[in-house]
Formats: C-alpha cells, sequence, structure tokens
C-alpha cells in the first residue's frame, strides 16, 4: 500500500488543482473513521487494533518490547497528524507555484513517514513476534488472530484485504489463508476467499482454490 502510494506522488503534477486534490482529499478522507480507506486512516486505526488485541496480550511477557513499539506508535501518529495537515494547506492553496512548493514539502513528508512506517514494521517483526513465539503455543496464536480479525468491522476488513492478499507471494499467500481457515469459528475464510477471488491474478486464484474444497470457496 505504501509503494503504491509512493508511486503515485513521484509522477503526480501538483500545478493540477483536480489531480493534487484528489490525491491528498483520498489519503485524508474521514481521517479517524475506522470505516475509511484512506490511507491516513488505515494507518491510525491499524495501531489502535494492534494495540488493544495484540499489545495488550503481550505485555504481560515483555513490557520492555511493547513500549518500544508503542513509543514508535506515538511518532507515527505525530507523522499523520502533520502529513493530514499538510494535505489541508495544499488544499486550501490555489497559487500554482504555491502548490508546488507545498507538493515539494509533502513529498518530503510523505518520506519520512512511509520510511519511519517501514522501519516500525520491521521492528515488530525484530522486536515482538519472538515474544509471541516463546509464551504462546499455535492454538493462543490462531486464537488471538481470530479475535483480532473479527473485531475489525468487515468494510475495514475488506480494504485491508484487498491491500494485503496481492502483496504475498504465493507460499505466503497459501500460509494466510489456511491460517484464517484453521482460526476457531466463526472465522473469516469466506471473506479472504470471495475478496481473493475478486482481487488476484486468475493463475493465483485458480492455484488458491485447488487448496480448498469447493464447498469452502
Amino acid at each position: 500500500m505504501l509503494y503504491a502510494h509512493a508511486a503515485r506522488f513521484q509522477w503526480l503534477d501538483y500545478r493540477s488543482v483536480p489531480e493534487s486534490n484528489r490525491l491528498v482529499t483520498n489519503l485524508k478522507r474521514d481521517l479517524g473513521d475506522s470505516l475509511s480507506n484512506c490511507l491516513l486512516c488505515l494507518l491510525s486505526v491499524h495501531s489502535k487494533h494492534e494495540e488493544r488485541d495484540i499489545f495488550a496480550k503481550l505485555r504481560a511477557k515483555d513490557a520492555g518490547a511493547v513500549d518500544l513499539v508503542m513509543k514508535e506508535h506515538i511518532d507515527i501518529s505525530r507523522r499523520i497528524r502533520e502529513f493530514a495537515g499538510t494535505c489541508d494547506e495544499v488544499l486550501a492553496a490555489a497559487d500554482p507555484a504555491a502548490r508546488v512548493e507545498l507538493g515539494n514539502r509533502l513529498e518530503l513528508e510523505m518520506g519520512d513517514l512511509f520510511s519511519a512506517y517501514m522501519a516500525h514494521l520491521n521492528h515488530e517483526e525484530d522486536w515482538l513476534v519472538p515474544v509471541m513465539w516463546q509464551w504462546f503455543n499455535d492454538t493462543e496464536l490462531n486464537a488471538m488472530r481470530a479475535v483480532y480479525y473479527n473485531a475489525l468491522p468487515l468494510p475495514l476488513f475488506e480494504h485491508w484485504m484487498r491491500w494485503t492478499l496481492p502483496a504475498l507471494h504465493p507460499v505466503e499467500l497459501g500460509i494466510f489463508v489456511a491460517g484464517i481457515a484453521s482460526d476457531p469459528a466463526p472465522n473469516r475464510l469466506a471473506d479472504v476467499l470471495r475478496i481473493a477471488k475478486a482481487v488476484l491474478p486468475p493463475e493465483r486464484w485458480t492455484d488458491l482454490e485447488k487448496s480448498f474444497p469447493p464447498d469452502r470457496i
């Protein structure tokens, strides 16, 4: 998701009011609404669900690791607010030269935010995943994942899956969907398969479809 939006920034002409306004509006539309699919909204609400459904369980096992990633969540929230503020400035600017200058600033802030977020994702893998593997067995981890996904409103879950499923390589995709299938009932396998059929290239969907009985598709 971040890669796709970063590419859009690279070729955006901020002198074009309709084009640049459309991008910055889509970036921050209804920021704070967990049902919105704007990029900044998704980043914000993801952190909140993660803190409630995952970090809360890990804190009792390794508070230090959780505190490290929580500090990054706070920093990323600040960057998101600043980035959203610059989006508002772009929307309010009428002079083409001023819009280009604001666009340059927005690109710098975008680079800072996206790179910080990518580093944060790596840190979660490096700092928290070992804690999860040390203190929780597969059944407990599956239950934790089920709570996390089932707590998401369906529209929000669909937004995430439309970005997530095409981004996984074939081995990851098979493991991911098999994991959803093994989650305690009710799980979201039917939703995942429905979305996968809509967003995956035909050959990848065919390979995935073969992994499940016809009555599960």
